[in-house]
């Protein structure tokens, strides 16, 4: 009775922790790819403008890793659509 009762408590922590992981994966590969992708616009933004975007992608990450139910794709890809905008008028 007891070696069953811990091979489904291990089952369920098992299975309860799986989707942290692959999500914090998810996470990293993405937030990695967009500082890549923003790389090409940093030297042509303010200090203030880099900081803004930087702040806004690390709290997508940071909700992203926490767990919240969103993508933050979604966030990343505005935030590039901004800086290339920013870039192309001038700021």
């Amino acid at each position: 009775m007891k070696r069953t009762s811990f091979a489904v408590l291990a089952a369920t922590l098992i299975a309860a922790t799986s989707p942290a992981l692959a999500a914090k994966t998810d996470c990293d590969v993405g937030y990695k790819k967009f500082l890549g992708q923003m790389s090409i616009y940093v030297d042509k933004m303010s200090g203030y403008e880099l900081a803004d975007a930087v702040r806004k992608s690390l709290d997508a990450y940071n909700s992203c890793t926490a767990g919240d139910d969103f993508s933050p794709h979604g966030v990343w890809d505005k935030i590039l659509a901004e800086m290339q905008t920013k870039t192309k008028t001038g700021g």
